[in-house]
């Protein structure tokens, strides 16, 4: 997926020096702080875990 460097992305506050620095940037050009980086969770890890979660729960109700 590609992003257009151009589109507008809004703002966010450094919380180092206060500045508003646009919300695709990573460091602020001011101070230097580095934002975190936010990692997404893979949805195919979220599904693997609830099948696993829903078969320990079939096979913990089994009868006998």
């Amino acid at each position: 997926m590609k992003i257009d460097p151009h589109r507008d992305f809004g703002c966010r506050e450094c919380p180092g020096c206060a500045t508003e620095v646009a919300a695709n940037e990573n460091h602020c050009p001011i101070c230097g702080y580095a934002f975190p980086h936010e990692h997404p969770v893979r949805r195919r890890t979220i599904w693997v875990i609830a099948v696993l979660m829903l078969l320990l729960l079939w096979w913990m109700f089994l009868p006998g």
